[in-house]
């Protein structure tokens, strides 16, 4: 797959499986995706949440996706996004959240951004990946 059909992808089947560490420790949860372009993935979490607090600590991470018998891994570094109109989308797409604004101020929203690297695994154990800049 190409950048464009990665993030297609990714698109189509928002809910992936992200990979934080702590204390040397992985930790794994299923995770929704906010939006996927050609400026990166942007996710989100609330400042309450152990993975805030595991993203803050190190922002490496890693994103696995299936669907459709593909297997999509995106690796890379994190970062906040502190932008008001990005947090508004947010709570727009996912009105869920709301009320936690309306109780605890829009700093509460963590939006972030992943750039990195995406790459499909397909093929025999061993096959060489193809991992692809996004």
């Amino acid at each position: 797959m190409d950048k464009k059909e990665i993030l297609d992808f990714i698109s189509k089947n928002p809910i992936g499986f992200l990979a934080t560490a702590e204390d040397n420790k992985p930790h794994v949860r299923a995770f929704g995706m906010y939006r996927a372009d050609e400026k990166g993935i942007i996710y989100f979490t609330q400042t309450v949440k152990e993975v805030y607090k595991q993203l803050a600590k190190n922002p490496q991470i890693e994103v696995c996706y299936w669907a459709n018998n593909v297997q999509l891994r995106v690796a890379g570094k994190v970062t906040f996004i502190d932008d008001m109109e990005i947090k508004k989308a947010i709570v727009e797409a996912a009105p869920f959240l709301k009320p936690q604004i309306d109780a605890n101020g829009w700093d509460y929203l963590k939006p972030f951004l992943l750039k990195g690297k995406g790459c499909v695994i397909d093929g025999p154990p061993g096959a060489p990946k193809n991992w692809v800049d996004l």
